[in-house]
């Protein structure tokens, strides 16, 4: 058994993999597996994948799947991964080269389940600190929830607590990650947080959070919060954890969704939203973590909210 498995889905990504692969194998902290899931990328990345995996043979494992999203392809490394610890990189993005020994240093040293690092967005060459918001709520587990980004990247995990939980990634859906990685607290006795950014996330034109073009995927994000929250009720912790829940729903929906929504002029969904938190989180603006936010972000949640459209416009030129 190797202390960390790497995971590594692969689609379509020939320009970047190199530097994604150069990071992994010159990684300080030896005792690890790199495991590569190509989703049958239709361009060169397997041979790329085969240039490395001849250089490093006892580093790099390779598996070639049917085309069935990122998710399919996180959850087959879950499967074929040897590692006590796992970590999950994008094949756009790459890392520190200390990254898993600093990590997995801390993991051992605290005795962790889960260890968080920080991150830095690179955008058009240009690499800033990953701006996330940041609660310091005494409750490392609560923290947990709102202080990562719904995303599995820049994190050591023990491998059991997802394999023991039946946490694999939703498949065939976009925003696979939020679906699960909040949920992951619940089975963690420790988690710590490292004040140092490892991860180097890649913001491309293009992506899901960066689309150009509507597409329907962008609509997942219904399904993966209402199976987020089946998670809390199946273990008996909604109502525990119901503030974090309902402050997800505001960032993840009310927000960042009603934004994505509004550029594509797609306001059935946004009425949608609007029924949901009516719904579910009818006095969402009395949630203690909304109020730390600005007063332009509190505007934006408000203004979707009663649906004044043409006031957004104003706001979001402003």
């Amino acid at each position: 058994m190797k202390c960390v498995s790497i995971i590594v889905p692969v689609w379509n990504v020939e320009q970047y993999l190199r530097k994604c692969l150069d990071s992994l194998v010159n990684q300080t902290f030896k005792d690890i597996e790199i495991v590569i899931i190509n989703d049958s990328s239709p361009d060169n990345s397997q041979e790329i994948i085969d240039e490395y995996k001849k250089a490093y043979p006892d580093l790099i494992s390779c598996y070639i799947k049917e085309n069935g999203g990122q998710a399919s392809a996180r959850n087959l490394g879950l499967k074929k991964c040897h590692g006590e610890y796992i970590t999950f990189v994008d094949s756009d993005d790459w890392v520190d080269t200390q990254m898993v020994e600093k990590m997995y240093n801390q993991a051992i040293n605290t005795n962790s389940d889960i260890v968080v690092c920080g991150a830095y967005s690179v955008t058009n060459g240009s690499i800033n600190k990953l701006d996330i918001f940041n609660s310091n709520n005494s409750d490392i587990h609560k923290r947990y929830i709102i202080n990562t980004p719904g995303a599995c990247w820049g994190q050591l995990i023990k491998k059991e607590i997802i394999i023991n939980n039946d946490l694999y990634f939703l498949e065939h859906h976009f925003y696979e990650d939020i679906a699960v990685m909040p949920a992951l607290c619940l089975f963690s006795k420790r988690i710590t947080f490292m004040n140092e950014n490892l991860y180097y996330y890649l913001v491309r034109t293009g992506s899901t959070m960066k689309q150009v073009k509507y597409s329907q995927s962008l609509e997942d994000i219904f399904d993966s919060l209402d199976y987020l929250s089946s998670i809390f009720i199946k273990n008996n912790a909604y109502q525990e954890y119901y503030p974090e829940l309902e402050y997800i729903y505001i960032d993840h929906l009310l927000h960042a969704a009603s934004l994505r929504f509004y550029t594509f002029k797609k306001f059935d969904q946004l009425s949608k939203i609007v029924d949901i938190m009516m719904q579910k989180y009818p006095k969402w603006r009395k949630n203690k973590y909304y109020k730390e936010h600005g007063i332009k972000y509190k505007i934006i949640c408000s203004l979707f909210y009663k649906k004044k459209y043409k006031l957004l416009k104003c706001i979001l030129k402003g």
